[in-house]
C-alpha cells in the first residue's frame, strides 16, 4: 500500500514545476491522470519526444476539448470523484474554463486544488506569464550568478521550476493530510516568484543586517571562505570550507600548517579579509596535485569537498548507481529513456515505474468508462473532437 493509494489526481499541468509534482505523487501510489489538449502539451516535441516520457511516468492520458460542451463534462464527472485538481494556467484563465477553484470546490468541497502560476492568483503580478529565467532575473538570482568582474548568468537548470514541483507535491500531501483532520479541501496557490525568492534566502537576511547585495563570484562566496572551486592537475575540486572547524581540517589534512598558524587566517573574517594573500598560496598548492589524491586525503578527514563533474560523469556515478538516482526504461519508438528518480525515498514506498507516461490521450477511453459514460457517448464525443484517443 502507497501512500497515495486510492488518491485520485487530475493533472492539467505542462512543461516541468506541475508535471514534476504530478509525477512525484504518482511515484506515491496516486492514480494521476494527465490532461491534456488534443494535439497534447505544447513541449512533448522536445528532446526528440522524450520530454513528457522523463517527466511524467505513473499517469494515465486523457485528451480533451475544454472549449467543448463535452470536453468539460468529462472532465466535471472526474472533478466529482477526485482527490487533487492541478492546473498551471495564468491566473483566471482557468476560470474562464468553467474550472475555477469557486466553481470546482461547489462541485467537490473535499478537493484539493493547487493552482501553479508565475507570480501567483494575487498581487500586481499575478496576471504576468511566468518562467524559470525570467524569475530567476527578477530576485536576483541571474544578477548573483557569474564569474567575478564578469557577465552574469542563468543557472545551468531548470531550479526554480523543479523546486516548484517538489513544493507542490509537498503542499498537496499537507492539505491531504488537513483534508484527513477537518473532511474539507482547500486551495493551494504556489508560485514559481515565490520559490525563487525562497531561494535566496541567506541573501535576504544578509541584505537585511548589511545592506549589501550579493557580488558575483564565480564559483566562490564573498562572505565565506575557502569556498569555491581550485584547479588541478587533472580535474577542478569544489572545496567548502564554511566554518572555522573546517579550516583546521582542510589545512591539517593537506600538510599546510603554516596556514593554521597564520593568525591573520583563523577566523572566517579574517580569511576573506585577507582572501587576495590567501587565495593564490592555495590555487598554487590545489595545482601541483591531483584531484584524486586531494579527495583521497580530505575525505576521510571529514572535509566537504567533491570533484567537478559533468552530466557525462554523473551517469556513471557508484553513488547515484547505489541510490537508484536516474532511472531507464524503454518507451515505444524512442528506445531506452533517462530520466531522475524521485529524490522522496521512503523505506516503504520504493520507486516503481508502473506506467510508462502516457501518449497523447492514451487512457480516454478507459477513463470514461470509469466514470460512467458508454460506449456510444463515447464514440460520439470522440467523432464530435470533443476527446481524444489513439
Amino acid at each position: 500500500m502507497l501512500p497515495l493509494s486510492d488518491t485520485l489526481v487530475l493533472d492539467l499541468t505542462q512543461v516541468i514545476a506541475g508535471p514534476t509534482a504530478g509525477q512525484i505523487l504518482g511515484d506515491m501510489g496516486a492514480d494521476v491522470i494527465k490532461v491534456e489538449p488534443l494535439q497534447g502539451e505544447h513541449f512533448r516535441p522536445h528532446f526528440g519526444g522524450a520530454w513528457v516520457p522523463s517527466m511524467n511516468r505513473n499517469k494515465r492520458g486523457l485528451a480533451l476539448d475544454l472549449r467543448t460542451e463535452g470536453g468539460r463534462d468529462v472532465l466535471m464527472r472526474l472533478v466529482r470523484k477526485a482527490d487533487v485538481f492541478m492546473e498551471a494556467f495564468t491566473p483566471g484563465v482557468i476560470d474562464k474554463l468553467g474550472f475555477g477553484w469557486e466553481t470546482v470546490s461547489k462541485a467537490n468541497p473535499k478537493l484539493v486544488y493547487a493552482s501553479v502560476s508565475g507570480y501567483g492568483q494575487t498581487g500586481p503580478y499575478s496576471g504576468r506569464a511566468g518562467y524559470d529565467p525570467c524569475i530567476q532575473a527578477e530576485v536576483g538570482l541571474i544578477e548573483a550568478t557569474g564569474p567575478m568582474d564578469g557577465e552574469m548568468c542563468r543557472v545551468g537548470t531548470a531550479a526554480v521550476d523543479y523546486s516548484t514541483g517538489l513544493a507542490c507535491a509537498g503542499g498537496i500531501a499537507f492539505a491531504l493530510l488537513a483534508r484527513h483532520k477537518t473532511g474539507r479541501g482547500q486551495r493551494l496557490d504556489l508560485s514559481l516568484f515565490d520559490v525563487g525568492v525562497h531561494l535566496m534566502s541567506h541573501w535576504i537576511t544578509n541584505h537585511g543586517l548589511t545592506g549589501e547585495d550579493p557580488v558575483r563570484m564565480g564559483t566562490g562566496n564573498s562572505i565565506l571562505f575557502p569556498l569555491r572551486v581550485f584547479e588541478t592537475r587533472t580535474k577542478p575540486i569544489y572545496i567548502a570550507g564554511t566554518n572555522d572547524p573546517f579550516w583546521k581540517i582542510l589545512c591539517k589534512a593537506l600538510g599546510c600548517e603554516e596556514w593554521l598558524a597564520d593568525p591573520r587566517f583563523a577566523t572566517n573574517e579574517g580569511r576573506v579579509s585577507h582572501r587576495a594573500i590567501l587565495e593564490p598560496m592555495m590555487e598554487q598548492h590545489f595545482a601541483e596535485h591531483t584531484c584524486e589524491a586531494l579527495l583521497d586525503v580530505l575525505l576521510p578527514a571529514g572535509m566537504p569537498c567533491s570533484a567537478v563533474q559533468k552530466v557525462s560523469d554523473l551517469m556513471d556515478n557508484e553513488h547515484a548507481k547505489a541510490r537508484g538516482s536516474i532511472v531507464e526504461y524503454d518507451y515505444p519508438g524512442l528506445g531506452p529513456v533517462k530520466a531522475a528518480s524521485n529524490p522522496i525515498k521512503l523505506s516503504e514506498a520504493p520507486l516503481e515505474v508502473r506506467r510508462l507516461a502516457p501518449r497523447v490521450g492514451e487512457h480516454t477511453i478507459e477513463i470514461m468508462r470509469d466514470v460512467g459514460f458508454s460506449d456510444t457517448e463515447i464514440a460520439a464525443l470522440r467523432h464530435s473532437k470533443a476527446v481524444g484517443a489513439p
